[in-house]
């Protein structure tokens, strides 16, 4: 036999060899994995299973299809602490769920369907509110998900420039606050977004946020105290009256002759009509620290049922006017000042002013 013959055959045998020891050596991945679990999430899917312990299994993979139709996965090592697939929309997805070798052959897969819940940025979406302030604009949101998104606020300043306020936020209960509104009557675009740049529809929103002004008081009346002193003699001083007269130099004086009786001490007005207040402010009796330290403002619609508005420490070393945010915006008729703690039974107050719309 010849020569070149010889070197073929002897040529085949060897490729007819190797081919069977590489059938022999392929890697055959059981199916699974098992046990596949999953769980609807906000915008996602968390899976769990039981990883195989066969040593040729490294991963396993997760691929699906997103709403343009492209093709996505991700691959998860038995070291994984989580099995998420986050950014999904609320429709139903197929999971194709297969084990994978180091070489990348993949196993038998198995179909999982899922339908997950809203995504955060959406559900955020539909609660939120802007509530107008005196000067600024609160914005209040809710957010069961407790997951971060984005809530972008569209506005104009009061400079008339464009501008976003964007609060970042997991809290369940969310608020902000824009404060360089222009006060006028304006429209407010919101939106909402995930990590992953996913955005609600916008919604615009038109509102006008409240113009502070210090209230005329030259109709008010005090329709109740605890009680009033006249100071010196001729002097009508010490009545409640004259912490609405708008002059600092009288003042209101609680009780002090043959009897001086202990806090509180209070004074009611009567503004004569629901008003919508944002602050107070107080001026001491002139060049006399001897009155109260602490107090608090209480308010209603009808002199019967009272809410407390806030309580406040008060410096009685100062002259100037002492002012005090009312947060909640309460809208009455009847404030009262009541004073708390101080250095002597006794107090005194030369002026009290109220702001608001």
């Amino acid at each position: 036999m010849k020569k070149s013959m010889i070197k073929y055959i002897y040529g085949l045998l060897i490729l007819g060899l190797a081919t069977s020891c590489m059938e022999d050596d392929e890697v055959k991945l059981p199916d699974g994995p098992n046990n596949i679990q999953a769980e609807a999430g906000y915008g996602e899917v968390v899976f769990s299973w039981d990883f195989p312990q066969d040593p040729n299994v490294v991963f396993v993979k997760v691929a699906y299809q997103n709403s343009a139709g492209e093709n996505k996965h991700q691959k998860f090592s038995q070291y994984a602490e989580n099995a998420v697939i986050a950014g999904l929309e609320e429709r139903a997805y197929d999971f194709e769920i297969s084990l994978g070798d180091k070489s990348g052959n993949l196993s038998n897969s198995t179909i999982v369907s899922v339908t997950p819940n809203k995504p955060p940025h959406l559900f955020v979406a539909e609660t939120v509110e802007l509530i107008p302030d005196f000067g600024s604009v609160k914005v209040l949101w809710e957010n069961v998900t407790e997951r971060e998104v984005a809530v972008n606020i569209s506005y104009t300043d009061v400079n008339g420039q464009p501008q976003t306020e964007v609060f970042n936020s997991s809290a369940v209960e969310g608020i902000g606050e824009i404060s360089d509104v222009a006060v006028e009557e304006q429209s407010f675009v919101v939106y909402v977004a995930n990590s992953e740049g996913a955005r609600s529809e916008e919604v615009s929103m038109t509102l006008a946020p409240y113009e502070e002004e210090i209230f005329d008081k030259s109709d008010w009346e005090i329709v109740d105290f605890s009680s009033e002193e006249a100071v010196g003699e001729g002097s009508a001083n010490g009545q409640a009256i004259f912490v609405l007269d708008g002059d600092v130099s009288t003042f209101w004086h609680s009780q002090w002759y043959g009897a001086s009786p202990a806090f509180p001490h209070h004074f009611t007005i009567d503004m004569k009509e629901v008003k919508v207040v944002s602050r107070v402010e107080l001026f001491r009796r002139q060049n006399n620290g001897t009155g109260m330290t602490k107090f608090r403002i209480e308010g209603s619609l009808d002199n019967e049922s009272w809410e407390v508005l806030g309580e406040f420490d008060f410096d009685n070393q100062t002259n100037d006017g002492q002012r005090y945010r009312l947060p909640s915006n309460p809208e009455i008729r009847y404030i009262k000042m009541v004073a708390t703690e101080g250095p002597n039974n006794y107090t005194h107050l030369g002026e009290f002013n109220v702001f608001g719309q």
